[in-house]
């Protein structure tokens, strides 16, 4: 069955194989991070954001935002392409 990323389910899949497809070391680093989907990433202009602290200090949630608006509205004429950049987005942040 092939995945539509204009159907929120499949976006969300998508991102979710992106995630099982770093390869396990980083996986293992990333048990406890939140990757959540959301909008806003055309007022933020990004497709994906990392918020958190850094190594040197630990106050904050880590978490990793993937921009469904930006990612669609730039990439969303191909579906393929819009794969491919959410895979890309996903392992940038």
């Amino acid at each position: 069955m092939e995945l539509d990323p204009w159907r929120d389910d499949d976006f969300e899949t998508i991102v979710a194989d992106a995630l099982d497809d770093l390869p396990d070391i980083i996986r293992g680093a990333l048990r406890n991070l939140a990757v959540v989907v959301t909008d806003g990433g055309i007022k933020a202009r990004a497709y994906g954001l990392y918020e958190g602290d850094t190594v040197a200090r630990d106050d904050y949630p880590d978490r990793v935002l993937i921009f469904r608006d930006s990612l669609r509205r730039d990439f969303g004429h191909d579906p393929d392409l819009l794969q491919e950049q959410i895979t890309i987005t996903v392992r940038h942040e």
